[in-house]
C-alpha cells in the first residue's frame, strides 16, 4: 500500500484507494479467496457476474436533473436503497483481530451513519442485541437450523429486541459449500412449506423468505405470506451452475408485483445497483463489500463504502435521467441476447 493511501483520512479515500487498504489486511493473512466464494467450480459465482458486467446503460441527458436515491424498506428512510445482506461470523474479519469493538457491530454502526439498514444472520442473541444497538434498523434473517424451538426463539428475540423484519435464507436447509468442502453447518436443515408458514404466523413483525431463484419460489412465498423476498443463490454457496440473479429477477417481479423484492449474490458498484434497481429490485444487499470496508477501517470504511457507491448511484441515475428511484425503469438498460 503506497504511503499517499496510508495515510490519507478515510472520508478522502477513493473506492480502489479503500479496496487496496483492505486487500493489504486481508492478503498478509492468506484470505483473499474468501471474498469471492461459490459451490464446486464457482460456475454460479461467474456466470452471476457475467451476465451483470453484460448489462448496458443508455444515457438520456437532456432535460435530466441531478438524482437522489433516498428510498424507504419495511417503514424506515435509507439514504439509498443499498443494505447489508444477512452477516454473521466472517472467516476474514475474524482473523484481522483483536478488534476494539466486534465486527459485527462495527459495521452495524457504519451503516446506522450511512444511513443503511444491517441485516443478520447466524448469530446469538448477544450479538443481536449489541447490533440493534448501535441505531441502524435491522433486518434478522434466521438460520433454517433442524431444532425448530430454536427458530422460533430467535423470531421471537427478534421482535423483542426492535428488529424491523426477520426472515429464513431456505436456501441454506440443505447446507452451504464454499469450492470442495464439506458442506456446514450441520446444525441448519430442511425446512417444510408448513414450518414456512408457522414461523410466518408467528410474528408481527414482516417475514422476508431468502433464496428465491425461480418464479415458482416467488410464488410460493406470497402464498405462504411472506411479505418480502430476496432473489439470491447465497453468494454462490447454495449449488453450482445457478442461474443470475439479474436474469431471473424481471420475470419474479412481474409474478408478484406487490411483494417487497430485495436481491443480493455478487453486488460491488453503484451499476451493479441501479441495474438490479431497473430490472425490478426494491433493494440490493451487499456483504463482501461491507467485509472489505470493515477491513480496511472498521466503521469508518463501512460508513465510506456506503457513501461511495451511493454517489456511484446517484452519477448514473443523473446521467441516464431518473432523478429518483422510482423514475429508474428497465428501459434504460440493454440486456445481453
Amino acid at each position: 500500500m503506497s504511503d499517499a493511501v496510508a495515510d490519507r483520512a478515510v472520508d478522502e479515500l477513493r473506492y480502489n484507494e479503500l479496496y487496496e487498504r483492505a486487500m493489504v489486511r486481508i492478503r498478509d493473512i492468506g484470505m483473499e479467496p474468501y471474498l469471492d466464494l461459490g459451490s464446486e467450480t464457482r460456475s454460479g459465482t461467474r456466470l452471476n457476474r457475467e451476465y451483470m458486467a453484460a448489462i448496458s446503460f443508455e444515457m438520456n441527458l437532456l432535460g435530466s436533473e441531478p438524482a437522489t436515491a433516498a428510498a424507504s424498506l419495511f417503514g424506515h428512510r435509507l439514504k439509498a436503497p443499498i443494505i447489508a445482506s444477512a452477516l454473521c461470523e466472517s472467516r476474514i474479519l475474524k482473523r484481522l483481530g483483536p478488534w476494539t469493538k466486534p465486527y459485527l457491530e462495527q459495521i452495524a454502526a457504519g451503516l446506522a451513519d450511512a444511513g443503511s439498514m444491517m441485516s443478520t444472520g447466524d448469530v446469538e442473541f448477544d450479538e443481536l442485541r449489541q447490533i440493534v444497538a448501535q441505531g441502524a434498523p435491522v433486518l434478522h434473517i434466521v438460520k433454517p437450523y433442524a431444532d425448530k424451538k430454536k427458530v422460533y426463539a430467535h423470531l421471537e428475540a427478534a421482535e423483542s429486541m426492535g428488529c424491523v423484519a426477520v426472515g429464513m435464507d431456505v436456501d441454506a436447509m440443505y447446507l452451504e459449500k464454499a469450492w470442495d468442502e464439506v458442506p456446514g453447518p450441520p446444525y441448519l436443515g430442511h425446512q417444510t412449506n408448513e414450518d414456512l408458514a408457522g414461523y410466518i404466523k408467528s410474528t408481527k413483525l414482516p417475514f422476508v423468505i431468502k433464496g428465491v431463484l425461480s418464479v415458482k419460489d416467488a410464488r410460493k412465498a406470497k402464498e405462504l405470506g411472506a411479505a418480502a423476498i430476496v432473489v439470491s443463490n447465497h453468494g454462490g454457496e447454495a449449488i453450482d451452475y445457478t442461474a443470475p440473479v439479474l436474469e431471473v429477477l424481471p420475470a419474479v417481479r412481474a409474478a408478484v408485483p406487490d411483494l417487497t423484492i430485495l436481491v443480493d449474490s455478487g453486488f460491488r458498484r453503484g451499476s451493479d445497483v441501479f441495474k438490479a434497481l431497473a430490472l425490478g429490485a426494491d433493494g440490493v444487499g451487499l456483504g463482501a463489500q461491507l467485509v472489505v470496508g470493515c477491513a480496511a477501517a472498521g466503521r469508518e470504511g463501512v460508513r465510506r463504502m456506503m457513501a461511495i457507491l451511493q454517489e456511484e448511484l446517484e452519477r448514473i441515475m443523473s446521467v441516464t435521467g431518473c432523478p429518483t428511484v422510482a423514475d429508474i425503469e428497465p428501459s434504460v438498460l440493454h440486456l445481453p441476447r
